[in-house]
C-alpha cells in the first residue's frame, strides 16, 4: 500500500493500520513535507502546521512549498504558530495588499512587496530568522518558482539572504501580479505555473515518503481532472471578480466611485456570461478547429484560448500569448502531478492530508467566517494525523541520527 488519502471524510482506521505496517516493517525513511498553494486557501494549510507544531512534530528532512505554501512553510521551519493564519487575515484581506478597484482600473497590482515587507524584520509579522536556520541544520527548504521564458519549475533555497526575492518569485501570480521578478538575471513567475504540487521533486531528490498538504478536497481534484475541468487560481480570480464585487464595494475607501465600480460589476458580469455562451457555440461549431488546443486546455473549461484573450483585454493585458502558454503549462502539470500522486512510483509512498470538501474561502477575497472555518478544520485535521501518525514517523525518520 504506497497512497493514503487523509481528511476528515477518509480517515479510517484499517487503512491507516495496513498504511503503517508497511512503514514500520521498512527502514528508516527520508520524509518530505510537500505545502500547495492557493492563496488564501493556504489558512487550511496554516491550521495543520499549527497542529504539527503544538505537537512539536517535525520527522520531515525536506520541505517545498509553492507559493502561498512556500509561505505557510516559512512560518512552520520558523516555529512560529499562527503566523500563517494572522498573514492571512491581516495581511492579505489588507486593501494595500489588493484593492479591486484599482486592480481593474489598472492602478495597481496585488502588492507582493507590501506583503513580505509585514514579514521582514521590520515588519508587522516578522519571521524568526535564526530559529529558522537552526531547524534546517540538517534539513533542506524549498521554494518553487517557475522561469518564465521556459516555463519549467525551479527549486530555490529558502532562507538564504535572498529569502525575500525566492517568495516573491514564487508568489508572482500571472495577471495579478504584472510586475517582473528578476533573479540571477532571469524572469520568474508562480511556481503553481509548473508545479502546483512538487512533489515528484521531493520524489527526485530521494524522499521515500511524502506527506502533502492540499487545498482542495481529493474527490475535486479526481473528479475535475477526470471531466478535463481542473481549477486554478485563475479561475477562482474570475469567479470572485463576478460573485464578490458587491460586497467588497462596501471595503473600498470613499473617495472612490462607488457608481463607477458598479458600472464595471455590471459589465464583467455580462461580459463572463457572453463568454461562457459563446464558449459552448464555439466548441460545438468549430470542433475540429479546436481540437489540437484542448489537447492542453480542457475543452469543458470555459477558460479556452479565446477566452482568456478576452479576460486579458479586460485586464490590459492584451492578447498576451505568454499567459495563454502558462495557463496551457498550468493545467498540463495538474493533470500529471494527480495522477502521479494517486499512483506513486514503487519504493515511494504518498499521504495526502487534504479538506475534506471545497473549502469556504477563496484564493482572494474571502470574508473572514469562512477563513476562520477553514482554519478550525485544517487544525482538526491536522490533530487527527498527529495522533495517527507521529510516534511512527518520528521513529522511522531517517533524521532520527541527528536528533538524537
Amino acid at each position: 500500500m504506497n497512497y493514503l488519502p487523509f481528511s476528515l471524510r477518509d480517515v479510517n482506521e484499517k487503512s491507516i493500520a495496513d498504511f503503517s505496517s508497511v512503514i514500520h516493517t521498512a527502514s528508516n525513511k527520508k520524509i518530505a513535507l510537500i505545502v500547495q498553494g492557493g492563496g488564501q486557501r493556504g489558512i487550511f494549510s496554516a491550521g495543520v502546521l499549527d497542529s504539527f507544531l503544538e505537537h512539536q512534530f517535525d520527522p520531515f528532512e525536506l520541505y517545498i512549498g509553492t507559493s502561498a505554501g512556500a509561505l505557510n512553510l516559512s512560518s512552520f521551519i520558523s516555529r512560529q504558530p499562527r503566523f500563517g493564519y494572522h498573514f492571512i487575515r491581516n495581511v492579505s484581506m489588507d486593501d494595500q495588499f489588493f484593492n479591486l478597484y484599482k486592480y481593474l482600473s489598472k492602478q495597481q497590482p496585488m502588492n507582493l512587496e507590501w506583503a513580505l515587507q509585514q514579514v521582514s524584520a521590520s515588519g508587522l509579522y516578522p519571521l524568526d530568522i535564526a530559529t529558522a536556520h537552526k531547524t534546517l541544520a540538517h534539513r533542506t527548504a524549498l521554494a518553487c518558482a517557475t522561469r518564465k521564458d521556459t516555463l519549467q519549475d525551479y527549486y530555490l533555497p529558502m532562507y538564504q539572504q535572498d529569502w525575500q526575492e525566492v517568495l516573491l518569485a514564487s508568489c508572482a501570480i500571472p495577471l495579478l501580479y504584472n510586475q517582473p521578478v528578476n533573479m540571477d538575471e532571469l524572469q520568474w513567475v508562480d511556481g503553481g505555473v509548473s508545479a502546483a504540487i512538487p512533489v515528484k521533486e521531493a520524489w527526485r531528490r530521494g524522499a521515500d515518503l511524502v506527506v502533502v498538504i492540499r487545498t482542495e478536497p481529493l474527490e475535486d481534484s479526481v473528479t475535475e481532472m477526470n471531466r478535463g475541468e481542473d481549477r486554478g487560481i485563475l479561475d477562482d480570480w474570475r469567479e470572485n471578480i463576478e460573485t464578490q464585487l458587491p460586497y467588497y464595494i462596501d471595503k473600498l475607501s470613499l473617495n472612490e466611485s462607488v457608481d463607477k465600480i458598479k458600472n464595471i460589476h455590471q459589465e464583467l458580469s455580462q461580459r463572463f456570461e457572453q463568454w461562457r455562451q459563446q464558449h459552448w457555440e464555439d466548441k460545438e461549431d468549430n470542433a475540429q478547429n479546436t481540437a489540437s488546443k484542448t489537447k492542453t486546455i480542457p475543452k469543458k473549461s470555459w477558460f479556452s484560448p479565446l477566452n482568456v484573450e478576452r479576460l486579458l483585454e479586460i485586464t490590459g493585458q492584451g492578447t498576451n500569448s505568454e499567459i495563454l502558454e502558462m495557463l496551457a503549462r498550468y493545467h498540463h502539470t495538474y493533470r500529471d502531478v494527480n495522477d502521479f500522486l494517486v499512483n506513486p512510483p514503487q519504493g515511494l509512498q504518498v499521504i495526502q492530508i487534504a479538506p475534506e470538501k471545497s473549502l469556504n474561502s477563496s484564493a482572494l477575497l474571502s470574508n473572514y467566517e469562512d477563513l476562520e472555518l477553514d482554519y478550525q478544520q485544517g487544525k482538526q485535521i491536522g490533530e487527527q494525523f498527529v495522533t495517527s501518525f507521529s510516534q511512527l514517523l518520528n521513529q522511522k525518520t531517517s533524521l532520527m541520527q541527528h536528533l538524537r
